[in-house]
């Protein structure tokens, strides 16, 4: 199928001609015709599927449609950084036409920018739009369609409560749509019920936890590293001799900062993006790494999931995740739309074990890997593991009677006696009972 088979505006087509997208994805596919309907969708699609051209797509053709002043669709993201993204997807799709306009209303942002010019189309975060609306710097009856993505994230990060407010303030939406990487837990299905009307489900497999898959043209590999300073040698060799853009992932912003800080003062050209920077930053951040000012991206869990990153080559687990599922999300930021990628995870002694469970986990096979003078081949086995004849005995197995030895029953036994202090102090004491049977007697003989 071709976007021209959709029946969109020659400004649309000729501007997704020009982003390169050649033909329609699963999920755009399934979801385009019947939203150009007017009918209310609720898509399950795992990530890096396409989802915000799915639902950008239909938004935009059905507003030029007609020209209307005020805010007419609005698009509910998690974080700031995904509103942003698909505020810059929409301003692509858009370009050129003057009657559609795309902005956001997220945190980090000015209150009076936003608020004195809006736009046609906004990206906005529960937050930030709630205070607008509680305000009354958001007419509500303009919103004609209306996007909540990512739905099982909003949920989990607390915004059940938040988007509900939000979904009855929009009362005049003719449209709905609902994505989510997975249509399983956290509610999803209940609150789908709640602010949908007779949607058409569209699932790209099942629409679960089991779609959390790695991309088909990744290659996974793994090195093994005796700490930190270790791995800081093996990510500077790998960006050294493999060119391309590079996310490397780490666990705490305290850690981001040091390792940003170290690969500056190497020479590299560094960006970096975690949850406490300014929007600010943020922005300047991905505009140096979308630009390809900054080579190597340098991140918390902030960009793990929903960020579309162009180009991404490799991605580099300096700290392994917490769980399998932000593996996969991890890695879901390279071998996009087709292309090959590769995703490295540097482990210690005690994160070996993790390894087998990602193995398990995403039905793939992490090539083991080795630096020659960088870092070490993996050992055969757990370090610290010793063998049944190695292992210290306890001192219950100790001679095999509990740490005691045990007596024989014919063992002649010595006679025992008590020293105790009390014998030691009369000894040499006289005898007082016979000094006063003396002394009474010399008091008789006297009084004779």
């Amino acid at each position: 199928m071709l976007f021209e088979e959709f029946s969109l505006p020659d400004f649309l087509l000729e501007n997704i001609d020009k982003l390169g997208w050649e033909n329609p994805t699963p999920i755009q596919t399934l979801v385009i015709p019947k939203a150009l309907e007017g009918a209310d969708i609720l898509g399950g699609a795992p990530t890096g599927t396409g989802k915000s051209a799915a639902f950008l797509i239909p938004i935009i053709t059905r507003l030029s449609m007609e020209k209307k002043p005020g805010v007419r669709a609005i698009i509910l993201e998690p974080t700031r950084e995904l509103a942003l993204q698909v505020e810059n997807v929409c301003s692509a799709l858009i370009e050129g036409y003057n009657d559609l306009s795309a902005g956001t209303i997220i945190g980090g942002g000015s209150r009076e920018v936003q608020r004195d010019n809006p736009s046609s189309i906004i990206a906005a975060t529960p937050g930030r739009l709630i205070e607008y609306i509680e305000k009354g710097w958001l007419d509500t009856q303009t919103v004609e369609m209306y996007v909540i993505d990512e739905a099982d994230r909003m949920l989990d990060m607390g915004f059940r409560d938040d988007v509900a407010k939000i979904t009855r303030e929009l009362y005049n939406r003719f449209q709905t749509l609902l994505f989510s990487a997975t249509l399983e837990g956290s509610g999803i299905e209940e609150f789908a019920q709640s602010v949908l009307n007779d949607p058409l489900e569209v699932r790209i497999g099942a629409g679960g936890e089991e779609d959390e898959v790695l991309p088909e043209l990744l290659s996974t590999r793994a090195y093994y590293a005796a700490g930190d300073q270790q791995k800081v040698k093996i990510i500077t060799h790998l960006l050294t001799t493999i060119q391309g853009k590079s996310i490397i992932f780490v666990k705490t912003k305290e850690r981001l900062q040091r390792l940003e800080g170290t690969l500056r003062k190497l020479g590299f050209k560094v960006a970096s993006l975690q949850g406490a920077t300014s929007m600010t930053e943020r922005k300047a951040a991905l505009r140096k790494f979308n630009d390809g000012d900054s080579q190597v991206l340098v991140a918390t869990d902030v960009a793990s999931r929903g960020l579309d990153l162009p180009d991404v080559t490799h991605v580099y687990n300096f700290d392994i995740p917490a769980n399998a599922a932000i593996y996969v999300h991890r890695a879901g930021r390279t071998a996009r739309a087709g292309a090959k990628g590769v995703v490295t995870t540097l482990v210690c002694a005690n994160e070996i074990g993790f390894l087998e469970k990602l193995e398990r986990y995403t039905q793939k096979e992490i090539e083991k890997r080795a630096i020659k003078n960088v870092c070490a081949t993996f050992p055969a086995k757990p370090l610290g593991e010793k063998a049944p004849s190695e292992k210290k005995r306890s001192r219950a197995s100790i001679g095999g009677k509990g740490g005691f030895d045990k007596k024989i029953k014919d063992e002649e036994k010595k006679p025992h006696k008590k020293n105790r202090l009390r014998d030691k102090k009369n000894k040499g004491k006289p005898d007082f009972a016979a000094k006063r049977a003396k002394k009474a007697l010399l008091k008789a003989n006297k009084e004779q």
